[in-house]
This record gives structure tokens, sequence and C-alpha cells, in this order.
């Protein structure tokens, strides 16, 4: 009985002592990021990039409404989500680049690094649906007005 009580009163040190779970599935050094090139007309100009705790930061260039350096947190579900769906989507099968003899596109560039390993795409022209589709979902939380703070921070270069 002595043996029971002391194994218990350890077991609840060891249960009350562990953190609780990370709810983020993704490290900070993971990221996603995309880009958006100017064209001759008045096409947005900025860059979008998550990490995988949920940290964002959106630097608007041109034709956009928030110029300049912007922050803000995005909850552990849509960090998953987003994350989860480049994988479901089969980002790493994706060409490196897709273009074509066109003229007066912007040109938008997608990034992904996830446990360790690094890929980016240009899409210019004849993306597939699949890219596209990962391209509006970050498009999405890049350009929403909610949650953003300017910020007077020069962003940390990789």
């Amino acid at each position: 009985m002595k043996n029971t009580a002391i194994l218990l009163f350890f077991a609840a040190i060891f249960l009350t002592s562990c953190d609780p779970p990370d709810p983020y599935h993704y490290g900070r050094s993971d990221f996603i990021e995309m880009k958006k090139d100017p064209c001759f007309g008045f096409c947005p100009v900025y860059s979008f990039k998550i990490d995988g705790k949920g940290n964002a930061v959106f630097e608007g260039q041109r034709n956009v409404p928030k110029e300049g350096t912007w922050a803000r947190a995005l909850s552990a579900d849509e960090t998953n989500q987003l994350f989860e769906a480049f994988e479901k989507a089969g980002f790493w099968d994706f060409e490196d680049e897709y273009t074509a003899q066109v003229t007066d596109l912007p040109t938008t560039w997608v990034s992904l690094r996830l446990a360790g390993k690094s890929k980016t795409i240009k899409d210019y022209y004849g993306a597939p649906e699949g890219l596209k589709k990962l391209e509006k979902l970050v498009e999405g939380y890049a350009e929403t007005d909610t949650g953003w703070k300017k910020t007077n921070d020069v962003p940390v270069a990789d």
C-alpha cells in the first residue's frame, strides 16, 4: 500500500510538471512565403511569410491597401491548416517553374520550407490548378485587413 501511495505521488508530480502539448504542428524554422512581382499595370506587389508558429509578416510595396511592413499572428488552427494544405497538394511534386512566351503578367513566387527541406516555385503562366489553389489560399491570409499591425521593424533576412 505504501509503495502504491509513493507511485501515485510521483505520477501526480510527473503529470503536473509536463507542459501542455503545442497546438502548432510545425516549427519556427518552417515557413510558407509568397511574393508577387510587378507587371506593367496595377498588379499588387508584396511579400507574405508565415512561420510554423503562426507569425506572419506582410511587406506591401505598391498597389496594395497595406504598404510597408505589417505583422500578425495566425491561430494554431489557421497555421496548421495552411501548412497541411501544402502537404496534401503535393507541393514538392510541382515543377520548379511555370512560364511561357507571353508578356506583362505578374510573377508569383511560392516557397515552402518544411523539416529542413526547401522549394521555391516560379509561377508566371500555366501553373496547375493545385498550385493556383494554394496561391489563392495564401492570398486570403495575406490580403485580409483583419489583425494586422504596422511595424517599424526591418524584416530579418533568412
